[in-house]
């Protein structure tokens, strides 16, 4: 695909930030039937390495993060048991769907990357609506509760909680090869205005990752900024809070991306 070149953001960050097993973020985009699917790896220089989880940060603080999307309809999620954030089983990355994910895997028969359905929200994403049925207040983990008849709509449609993230209740897989994306990968956009689709440069050409997200998107719009924890072999953990935008521009696709920021404390 053509990417059009946007706007340049400047690059800023730590250096020690760049040197941690976590690198940062890197993407890939896939046209699909009414859309787009945009994938999101969490990405390393170890095989390895081991991711534990993604986090939204604090609310207020620097290093708070955010998913979310301009998109029309918001993100786009699927029929029946995908209607969740959470992946159902080990869904891979055909499905026409938007989920969260950490410790998939990859089938190396399909080529497809797949999510794990022991996936949950930290801290839990709850929502309390009022039951239609019922008519008293009901709280739910949004999630893993699709919209229902019964009053709910889920409000994470375009943009997860303010600090919604999300860990594997079980055993992560290792880091996976990123070479199988090809040129479905996008690349970085650095100050002087060349393409991005990456936290950095060193995260748009790290050889490894996991993927942690899946958007289906009418209009290619993403603005992430997330935190993930990853165990490197010697069971010592590294952090880092990156960012990085991919914003639809008239006539072309402009992607914009900015350096890591400070490594992120964990609340969990």
């Amino acid at each position: 695909m053509k990417i059009g070149i946007g706007a340049a953001v400047a690059a800023s960050g730590l250096a020690a930030a760049a040197q941690a097993d976590f690198i940062g973020w890197t993407a890939s985009v896939r046209s699909v039937a009414g859309g787009s699917l945009i994938n999101v790896f969490a990405v390393t220089n170890s095989s390895t390495d081991v991711l534990l989880n993604v986090y939204g940060g604090t609310v207020g603080q620097p290093s708070a993060g955010f998913i979310s999307t301009s998109s029309a309809g918001g993100f786009l999620q699927g029929a029946g048991a995908q209607g969740v954030w959470a992946p159902s089983g080990s869904q891979n990355w055909t499905t026409l769907d938007s989920f969260l994910t950490v410790g998939g895997g990859f089938n190396t028969t399909t080529q497809a990357f797949t999510g794990n359905g022991s996936t949950q929200g930290d801290p839990p994403w709850n929502v309390t609506y009022t039951d239609v049925d019922t008519g008293e207040a009901t709280t739910v983990n949004a999630f893993n509760t699709a919209s229902n008849d019964a009053g709910f709509t889920n409000p994470y449609l375009n943009s997860v909680p303010a600090t919604g993230g999300f860990f594997i209740a079980g055993t992560s897989s290792p880091a996976r090869n990123l070479s199988v994306l090809g040129a479905n990968r996008l690349a970085y956009v650095n100050a002087d205005g060349v393409n991005t689709g990456a936290s950095s440069a060193a995260a748009a050409s790290a050889g490894f990752g996991m993927m942690v997200g899946q958007f289906y998107v009418t209009d290619l719009s993403l603005a992430w900024k997330m935190g993930a924890s990853m165990r490197r072999s010697d069971n010592s953990v590294s952090q880092g809070v990156f960012e990085f935008s991919i914003v639809p521009a008239p006539g072309a696709i402009a992607l914009l991306g900015v350096a890591g920021l400070s490594a992120g404390r964990r609340r969990r």
